[in-house]
């Protein structure tokens, strides 16, 4: 579904500010700004000196794109809704990793949101929740794993199970895909089906670290 035409103008800043929003990292937990200070505070203080090795973050990877570059082209929304939509892609999910969870993890929720979409709160392309603690990956390319939420697909009454990808404007313009993997010190989340919206308020009390990468995409494809 094609919805206006005015993408909105962001920084990579702004991006990820807006994506991990409701972050409620503890001082400890990974990615945290207090964190970040403490270790800039102690590098500038002991540069040259030997000391202990820093922790390593907690991070959120693709096989499939490098951050900040574009999705492959086979994300593209497509399938039974290709026509009502205005897209033909494979509509198949990337690949996610992760590496170094916070401590205290006990399950992740992951939700991609394109900013750039004229639409207060942007359009929201796949909401996953209950991921087990131990997971350290969603396999994608069509493999459907965990509960999975209700997209802007869905509200807008194109029935999507799992990803629903990108299928912007063909107007040339870029659009940032903002994977945002939140790990939680909770298991699961009540309900199915969850919303984006719904999924970040069950999540605010219980969010230990967030990390994200973010994926671009443009129509025509050429």
């Amino acid at each position: 579904m094609r919805v206006l035409t005015s993408p909105r103008r962001w920084s990579r800043r702004t991006l990820i500010s807006v994506a991990a929003l409701v972050a409620l990292v503890g001082a400890g937990g990974a990615g945290g700004a207090g964190s970040a200070a403490a270790a800039a505070a102690t590098s500038s203080a002991t540069a040259g000196a030997p000391g202990p090795a820093r922790p390593t973050p907690f991070t959120l990877l693709s096989p499939d794109f490098r951050d900040g570059g574009p999705l492959p082209v086979w994300t593209e929304f497509g399938g039974q809704y290709a026509a009502e939509a205005g897209c033909y892609g494979r509509n198949l999910a990337p690949e996610l990793n992760w590496v170094n969870p916070p401590a205290g993890t006990r399950s992740y929720a992951l939700l991609v949101n394109d900013m750039d979409a004229p639409l207060s709160g942007g359009w929201h392309h796949w909401v996953v929740y209950d991921i087990p603690g131990a997971a350290h990956e969603l396999e994608g390319h069509g493999v459907i794993q965990y509960t999975q939420g209700s997209t802007s697909w869905d509200v807008n009454g194109i029935p999507v199970v799992g990803w629903g990808g990108p299928c912007p404007p063909a107007d040339g313009q870029t659009h940032h895909y903002i994977f945002t993997l939140y790990a939680l010190s909770t298991a699961t989340l009540p309900g199915d089906s969850l919303t984006y919206e719904q999924v970040l308020g069950a999540i605010t009390p219980s969010v230990v670290g967030s990390t994200v990468i973010i994926g671009t995409f443009r129509l025509p494809l050429r």
